[in-house]
């Protein structure tokens, strides 16, 4: 009897609660419901205590935290109050003593390996696998002597590119969040998925995708992992290291028309920075929900939005976006609207959402239709 519970356990259920695409394979936990409540089941033998935290903001999941119910053999379990479409990020606590949940995927966020949650959006298809010609992802890994130390970075390369070996692609270095690594766009974002659904029906260019770890500490900083603001080399990386190691491995087209900068959050502020200090090497940038941006048109860059004309000269395309429930959003738009009055030539998105994932995909479905056009 014992022996059949526990087969029961790793049953899956049928509709209209079904468990999650990311689940470890054969585990029941979680699962959705067609409301979009989230079930959870944890094992926990002795333990007096099991939450799940929601790690995201507090309607990401209805609630910042639920108190799991003990039952048979040992399975603690709740049911969630409906959770918002998009992706969340969550751990539990068990006795106190927080860890990610074994039986889902895990995704680094918020400086550690967490649990993540895809929610459905049955409005939103931009995002999911269709049968269209796919790219790949590779591993880059090289030396650097800006930080001395080895590192990796992902490269998406677009469908076709070993079929004909004389084509050359402009390229996006794209930039994670604060808290997160080079892992997040493939991971969180399905940039790979987003472009190759863009790129099929013509919508977007085909494109090398770089995305690096946008820490990048000096030697001899006393926190090489995450290196404060001013130990932060990552400018110098990008411009003596990354795009030459870019441009030698890979079939792209070297000009400064044929290369852009984007990122969300943190990676907002360094591609601004990175972007707007070298128009030699960029004329494409992309900012997403980069609420920390301290922006001043009369000292910022050396005065040098004094001068729209040559600022419009120089950029193909600033692209400012954010979620009207981001903390960051009236930063964001003042940066906009600052350039605006200027006359200085930008576009401008907003739509529902926070500082999360479901932004940041729309926010790169919108930007990857005009770059490189």
């Amino acid at each position: 009897m014992v022996f059949m519970k526990k087969i029961k356990y790793f049953l899956f259920l049928l509709p209209p609660f079904m468990p999650f695409r990311t689940n470890a394979q054969l585990m029941r936990s979680p699962e959705i419901d067609n409301e979009n409540r989230v079930t959870f089941y944890v094992r926990a033998p002795k333990a007096r205590e099991v939450k799940v935290i929601n790690l995201s903001d507090t309607m990401a999941m209805g609630a910042r935290e639920y108190l799991l119910a003990p039952g048979e053999d040992d399975v603690w379990q709740i049911t969630t109050l409906s959770c918002r479409p998009g992706f969340h990020y969550y751990e539990l606590s068990i006795d106190g003593f927080r860890c990610s949940d074994p039986s889902s995927q895990m995704y680094f966020g918020w400086g550690k390996w967490s649990s993540g949650l895809e929610v459905p959006n049955n409005n939103l298809d931009f995002y999911l696998p269709q049968d269209v010609p796919r790219g790949v992802i590779r591993y880059q890994e090289y030396q650097s002597s800006v930080t001395g130390t080895y590192r990796k970075c992902l490269i998406y390369i677009p469908s076709g590119y070993d079929l004909d070996k004389t084509a050359k692609y402009p390229v996006l270095f794209l930039q994670h969040g604060a808290g997160e690594n080079e892992l997040a766009w493939t991971m969180q974002g399905k940039i790979n998925i987003i472009l190759e659904n863009l790129i099929a029906s013509g919508k977007a260019q085909p494109m090398i995708v770089v995305m690096d770890n946008g820490y990048a500490a000096r030697p001899g900083s006393e926190n090489p992992q995450r290196p404060a603001p001013a130990d932060n080399v990552f400018e110098d990386l990008v411009v003596k290291e990354l795009i030459p190691m870019i441009d030698r491995n890979y079939r792209t087209l070297k000009g400064r028309e044929s290369r852009a900068i984007a990122g969300f959050s943190m990676g907002a502020v360094q591609a601004l920075i990175i972007g707007l200090k070298h128009p030699e090497l960029f004329a494409s940038i992309g900012a997403f929900s980069g609420g920390g941006w301290n922006f001043n048109a009369r000292t910022s860059f050396n005065g040098g939005f004094q001068d729209p004309g040559k600022i419009n000269a120089a950029y193909r395309l600033i692209w400012i976006g954010c979620g009207e429930q981001d903390n960051g959003y009236q930063g964001m738009k003042n940066f906009h609207e600052t350039l605006d009055s200027l006359g200085i030539n930008n576009v401008w998105y907003e739509g529902p959402g926070s500082h999360e994932w479901q932004v940041w995909r729309k926010h790169i479905y919108e930007f990857s239709q005009l770059v490189f056009k």
